[in-house]
């Protein structure tokens, strides 16, 4: 059988970039799967007006990047678990994406309750944590919640974690991706550093292996490519990104099709560019 899988990309606000605009253009390729951080209920509206993807997931705040996550004790994190479910039918909202809770004044009986109320978390393996560790987190969290548990294997962590072992995963992580919830974050990137990059540029992560892997497990989920454009002109590179995924998927009609808007789209972009502006990097 041939192997066949969504492809996503992750939206975001980025600079004068909101996630509205950045779901237009993501329309204009009949993009099937968006990975949307909380920045999307602040624009909601405009959103919703363009949003048309057979489903999308929310990557749930962190304390690195958002200053708080699902355990912080803050009025924020109720009030996007609200949006979330509000908004999940009409969103298509299937999961949300979860990295461990790191908020030194986090209150973990919080962490519970809220996974209980959302859509199925999918836990994210970390940079520099090993598969035990990764395990026992997941089986605690097991143990103190009723919701339905997934996975979301994000490949970059795993190459800086396990260096060449990178896609050797536990078995208990294989069912998880074999299954119809299978979840996989995927960017180019290095053994040092989670970088987002786009796919088969920068970075020293060996991308050659990743399809033989998905063949392996038999994915049939969701590769969702968490990248993060630097410059307007980043944006090509992940367009041709999205490209050679839709056709490690078999996705050979959605692929040929991107290729023939690319141009198109990149003069979207081109436009875009000489009203709004993208940081140099992320902060």
């Amino acid at each position: 059988m041939p192997m066949t899988f969504r492809t996503g990309i992750t939206i975001q606000a980025i600079g004068d970039l909101t996630p509205s605009n950045v779901v237009d253009l993501a329309m204009a390729i009949n993009l099937r799967h968006i990975e949307f951080d909380p920045s999307v209920f602040s624009d909601i509206t405009r959103v919703i007006e363009r949003l048309n993807s057979d489903q999308t997931t929310i990557h749930a705040p962190y304390m690195e990047d958002y200053k708080m996550d699902l355990s912080s004790q803050t009025p924020e994190i109720d009030k996007l678990i609200e949006d979330i479910n509000h908004w999940q039918t009409r969103m298509n909202i299937i999961g949300v994406v979860v990295h461990p809770p790191l908020d030194a004044g986090g209150d973990m009986g919080k962490f519970y309750d809220r996974l209980d109320l959302l859509p199925l978390p999918l836990l994210e393996n970390m940079p520099y944590q090993t598969w035990e560790d990764f395990l026992e987190f997941f089986d605690t969290i097991k143990s103190n919640v009723n919701n339905p548990l997934g996975m979301c294997f994000d490949i970059p962590h795993s190459f800086i974690t396990n260096g060449d072992q990178f896609l050797e995963v536990p078995k208990e992580v294989h069912n998880h991706l074999s299954s119809a919830n299978g979840y996989i974050h995927i960017s180019g990137g290095t053994a040092e550093e989670d970088t987002h990059y786009p796919l088969l540029t920068e970075g020293n992560m060996p991308f050659q292996e990743v399809p033989a892997f998905l063949d392996r497990i038999a994915f049939k989920g969701t590769v969702t490519m968490e990248l993060y454009p630097r410059s307007f002109q980043d944006i090509d590179k992940i367009l041709r990104s999205y490209i050679m995924m839709l056709g490690i998927s078999k996705r050979r009609m959605h692929k040929l099709s991107v290729q023939i808007k690319r141009p198109f789209i990149m003069r979207r972009i081109n436009n875009l560019a000489k009203t709004k502006q993208l940081p140099s990097q992320k902060s």
